[in-house]
């Protein structure tokens, strides 16, 4: 692969260690190639900021660096050097330079004789010593096993949390090389890497991965239910790479076993001997190690430690995988319902299931997989290639005028003043309780979105500009007065008073620095469509009102307008991208998401790369759907911001049947979630913001049943937009990361 050059807003520097260039980029964080104090080459992984939001983040990568620590050395790219101490959390490994599996078969075909042996014993011999110090690697693939100079060596274990992980059911990987307990989101351990492994060496041989390529849910069911093509292979290799391919992990060989089989004779049973360089198997008698065929390192192939879902070298599904966008919290919304439709993770087969219920159950599992893996093609199609494409479209975003504040390279703050309902609430409660009181005081600090939805708005938005100069912040205006928005009636005379009031707004803006957010709702309930049939005018009008009040907004190039692209699941990917396109992204500062949702940060910001990815696609090749091979250029790609305000916990999934559950109404149990910045660790992701309040209802929940009470909270919501302590207080008691 080539070294990419360091981006606006990489460190120069991490620790004691002077950053060089980009090797790779995934979901935990950004791989880069460094220069120790010595001179030495070495691999840098800086963890995004937001993982560390997490309150046992750095106890959880403490115990990683240590396990990856014990590793052996032999066939692996070692950990040398970690800190979790200071603002950033970092973890440096052997830089390897040589050209991945990848690259090689890609360049020069299939591997034959000894060179196919020596790879399949070196990786037997990684997994060894992997899995002799407690550690699953969960993502081993052909881009992550690096043909340097002195043999094959394993790399990345950034995903690779230990055997008894409290996490080790979550649905990490690539799709192509996943087993199918990954797949189903079943208990995840060495038997998993094995399954891995005959994939990888399955590829290596044929030149393919061995349940093939195409939609990621086809490919995941074949994975599940089909039996592995194995062409390439012959003889006692090929019986071993069956066996590793066993659809139960316990028929599976243990990494010693492999060894055993591989140093036992000819296995590949195949003549002739790979060319290129050769390395030492070191540990295994009479095993040679793996050369490439035809390449060894020759033309300077750079690769290192990559990342969760992102090994370097663009593997893998580009580079990218289903880290970060697996099934990983019960709580979710169905894949295939709109908010209210909540799904129960499956999990584990009963002792004593038939194989072929078991095989039956396993398909269904995979089903519902397969659409939680489809959130994360985000990454396939904006990873695949990072060098700049040609394309006749303009850029999604702005690339000349403006002067986006979220994107300065400088740290910037929000502004905001107190949340008027906490603030008043901590007032009232600061005698009797105190302890509420402070969550409360806590509460209303974070900066939040200044609503701008009544006709007279001109002395909200000069106090609020003259604050924010003070403070040196920057505010975020939540602009809500669209007329017809939410399905409400309007007239003729309603959208040019609006134009003039926007026109007024941007007046007053002038060239301060300003965030807005413009109109939730007004691309999900459209005009004319299924979520608003019956109200007059049409999604054409609905667009082109948009596309006004951003023009209108953009005059001043310090002031950043997003438009409303929903969340997950509704109405849908494809859906969202034809509106924003229809509604003028190419001229808006980009799209927020989660307004009207509580789906976790990691969730959001793959739906976000999901959606931003098929915009760019569609933007790029003239599509009426979101292809899924097309190569995008990722200046062209969209940005985003998220709502995190009432996210921590994630969605609400109710422990009973309800005719409507309405998991969006008042969900019980929820808490607020990341805080306001800009610091978010992901390239497209302007900032994480809280848009919604927290501590105001969402009107009535019924949930498909008779009368006012909300039967799952015993009690009559206030109405909509109204502050409710208890919930305000209930959200504050849940805050991930914890308000105090």
């Amino acid at each position: 692969m080539t070294l990419e050059v360091l981006r606006d807003g990489d460190p120069a520097r991490v620790g004691p260690y002077t950053l060089l260039g980009r090797l790779g980029e995934g979901g935990m964080g950004v791989v880069y190639l460094a220069r120790d104090p010595s001179g030495t080459r070495v691999a840098v992984k800086l963890l995004h900021a937001r993982m560390d939001a997490h309150p046992d983040f750095r106890r959880r990568f403490a115990r990683e660096v240590a396990a990856a620590q014990r590793v052996a050395r032999f066939c692996t790219a070692p950990v040398l050097d970690a800190s979790l101490d200071g603002r950033l959390a970092y973890l440096v490994t052997e830089y390897v330079e040589g050209p991945s599996l990848k690259e090689a078969v890609a360049t020069s075909g299939p591997l034959r004789g000894s060179a196919l042996d020596g790879l399949a014993a070196s990786m037997a011999m990684a997994l060894r010593a992997i899995h002799g110090a407690g550690v699953v690697h969960r993502d081993l693939k052909p881009s992550n096993v690096l043909l340097s100079q002195v043999g094959p060596k394993v790399i990345d274990f950034g995903i690779a949390w230990l055997a008894d992980s409290d996490a080790s059911s979550t649905v990490l990987g690539t799709p192509a090389y996943m087993s199918p307990e990954q797949v189903s989101g079943a208990e995840v351990g060495p038997p998993s890497d094995i399954f891995s492994w005959g994939c990888t060496v399955a590829y290596a041989a044929g030149g393919a991965p061995p349940f093939g390529s195409g939609s990621i849910p086809t490919l995941l069911l074949r994975i599940v239910n089909d039996p592995p093509s194995l062409d390439g292979l012959t003889g006692p290799l090929r019986d071993l790479v069956a066996s590793a391919l066993s659809k139960e992990p316990a028929d599976r060989p243990t990494a010693d076993a492999l060894l055993n089989n591989l140093s036992a004779g000819n296995t590949s049973g195949t003549g002739g001997s790979g060319t290129g360089s050769t390395g030492t198997g070191a540990g295994s008698a009479g095993v040679r190690g793996a050369g490439v065929a035809g390449g060894g390192v020759a033309g300077g192939g750079v690769a290192g430690g990559g990342v969760a879902g992102g090994g370097v070298a663009g593997g893998g599904v580009a580079g990218g995988g289903v880290a970060g966008g697996g099934v990983d919290d019960a709580n979710e919304p169905s894949l295939s319902a709109p908010p209210g439709a909540g799904a129960a993770r499956a999990g584990t087969a009963r002792t004593g299931t038939t194989r072929s219920a078991l095989n039956r159950r396993r398909t269904l599992i995979a089903t519902a997989a397969l659409l939680a893996a489809v959130a994360a093609v985000s990454t396939a199609l904006t990873l695949r290639d990072t060098s700049p494409t040609t394309t006749t479209q303009p850029p999604a975003t702005p690339t000349t005028t403006s002067q986006n504040p979220l994107r300065s390279t400088q740290p910037i703050t929000f502004y905001s003043p107190e949340e008027p309902g906490a603030a008043r609430q901590a007032t009232l409660w600061q005698e009797d309780r105190p302890s509420d009181a402070s969550l409360m005081r806590e509460l209303a600090r974070i900066p939040h979105a200044i609503r701008l939805n009544q006709p007279e708005v001109r002395s909200k938005v000069e106090t609020t500009l003259t604050a924010a100069t003070q403070t040196g912040g920057v505010p975020v205006f939540l602009v809500s007065y669209l007329p017809g928005n939410e399905c409400h009636p309007t007239t003729t005379s309603a959208m040019p008073a609006y134009q003039e009031w926007l026109t007024g707004i941007a007046r007053q803006l002038g060239p301060a620095k300003a965030v807005i957010i413009l109109e939730p709702g007004s691309l999900v309930r459209v005009p004319g469509t299924e979520q608003c049939p019956d109200q007059q005018g049409s999604p054409a009008q609905r667009y082109q009102d948009l596309r006004q009040a951003v023009q209108i907004l953009k005059t001043n190039p310090a002031t950043a307008v997003y438009l409303d692209g929903s969340q997950d699941y509704w109405p849908g990917t494809e859906t969202m991208a034809e509106r924003l396109i229809a509604a003028g992204i190419d001229k808006a500062d980009g799209f927020f998401i989660n307004t009207g949702g509580f789906q976790r940060t990691a969730k959001s910001v793959e739906y976000g790369k999901t959606l931003s990815a098929c915009i760019a696609v569609r933007l790029k090749t003239g599509a009426t759907s979101c292809p899924q091979n097309t190569e995008v250029d990722p200046a062209t790609m969209p940005h985003f911001v998220v709502d995190t305000s009432r996210n921590g916990q994630g969605s609400w999934s109710p422990p009973k049947h309800y005719e409507d559950p309405q998991t969006w109404c008042n969900p019980p149990g929820r808490g607020v979630g990341d805080r306001p910045t800009t610091e978010t660790g992901e390239e497209l992701v302007d900032a994480y913001l809280w848009i919604s309040r927290a501590g105001t209802s969402n009107g009535r929940c019924r949930r498909g049943t008779d009368g006012e009470q909300d039967p799952e909270r015993g009690v009559v919501s206030p109405p909509s937009g109204e502050w409710w302590a208890d919930l305000a207080l209930e959200r504050a008691k849940n805050a991930n990361p914890p308000l105090r």
